[in-house]
């Protein structure tokens, strides 16, 4: 600026530098806030995503947990039912009914597991027990004794008379060698029991002082039908459908929870958004001596319910999941590209779980599958309901 009398002013010079410095601190300020705006955009979906998920894996977790609970172990020989039908396929080439217990087993184990069958590979996984459902009645048991008046569990909801709602009834004891078992009581073929004001004879105890359980399975069903089977049960899988959130690499699912209805039909929950894959590995006790020194991928044969109640001491889920959306400025971190990302315990020998090569993400989630950020979730449980 120049003074000269009374007159004072800025150069063209000055106005230009000042104009330019102007300009620059503009750039840097709109740079900055576009980067914050993004990084925040991806802050808030990472955190949708890890909500979200938690609660759906948490649901998961609950129901592996439950698995077991009010099953039989022995059922009468000319016993049969049906769970899924034949055509049902909730993933691409997986019959549902491949899991069925009848005609092939003796009593419905809590865990089933198809091995790399599903989507990308990943493994199926199927529950049952008559708490797998999504009604209050499947969380309700009590005691059935003599005179065919049950008796309160004292754990809330309990379960109540004259509603009608369908149960099953177990009688547990010992056998001649002392080892305790549970019967599924029945009238004839019908292994269902209406809770109406009477209880019919078929099912209460023969001897005073004996008592049965009684555990609820499904509401009341308006045509008066019987239960398809003596249980609930719940499927576990990631499949692809066209709801899928467009936020989802191409190459990812959705993982579900399907029940299989008892009066045909099923009934589908997602659980967690942008699911790549799942594995279940089996933790077990093959001395008896109550110590893991075994662990074994359940493959595609079936452990029968008797080997899952004396060797099964944990089993472990872990599920691959794309982590908020795509971000280009991102590169997720690779060691070895043979073992870019490990679903299961990394210690473990590789067939326990899942190793993902590069190449082989590549092939599935696309060339720019590193501007994802990937997560393995584990649900670790020890059953309680075998």
């Amino acid at each position: 600026m120049r003074s000269g009398g009374a007159v004072q002013g800025y150069t063209l010079v000055e106005l230009v530098v000042s104009m330019m410095i102007f300009g620059i601190v503009m750039t840097l300020i709109s740079v900055s806030f576009g980067n914050i705006v993004r990084n925040a955009s991806q802050l808030g979906k990472r955190t949708e995503t890890d909500i979200g998920g938690l609660i759906g894996l948490e649901v998961m977790r609950i129901d592996l947990e439950l698995a077991g609970f009010g099953l039989p172990w022995t059922l009468p020989d000319t016993l049969n039912y049906v769970e899924a039908a034949d055509d049902l396929q909730l993933v691409p080439g997986v019959q549902a009914s491949r899991y069925n217990d009848k005609p092939y087993l003796d009593a419905p184990p809590a865990y089933q597991v198809g091995n790399n069958v599903g989507f990308n590979g990943s493994d199926y996984l199927v529950l049952k027990g008559s708490a797998l459902g999504v009604n209050s009645v499947c969380r309700q048991w009590g005691y059935l004794n003599y005179s065919a008046v049950i008796r309160p569990s004292r754990v809330e909801p309990e379960l109540k008379m004259g509603g009608e709602d369908r149960a099953v009834v177990v009688k547990a004891g010992t056998d001649a060698s002392g080892n305790p078992t549970r019967e599924l009581v029945t009238r004839g073929t019908d292994f269902t029991l209406v809770l109406e004001d009477r209880i019919p004879d078929a099912f209460a105890p023969k001897e005073k002082g004996e008592s049965y359980l009684v555990y609820g399975v499904a509401p009341r069903d308006e045509g008066g039908a019987s239960l398809n089977f003596p249980f609930n049960r719940s499927d576990y899988y990631i499949n692809r459908k066209s709801d899928i959130s467009p936020l989802c690499n191409k190459g990812t699912g959705t993982l579900y929870k399907t029940t299989i209805n008892h009066q045909g039909g099923y009934t589908r929950y997602p659980m967690l958004d942008c699911a790549a894959d799942q594995q279940v590995v089996y933790y077990i006790d093959t001395n008896s001596d109550n110590e893991i020194d075994y662990r074994l991928n359940p493959g595609d044969a079936t452990l029968k319910a008797e080997d899952l109640r004396r060797q099964l001491k944990e089993i472990r889920i872990y599920i691959l999941a794309q982590q908020g959306r795509q971000d280009p400025s991102y590169t997720y971190p690779v060691r070895e590209t043979s073992r870019a990302i490990v679903v299961g315990d990394p210690e473990l020998p590789s067939d326990l779980g899942r190793v993902w090569s590069e190449s082989e993400l590549r092939a599935s989630f696309g060339a720019d599958w590193r501007n994802y950020r990937w997560k393995v979730y584990t649900i670790v449980v020890q059953p309680k309901n075998l």
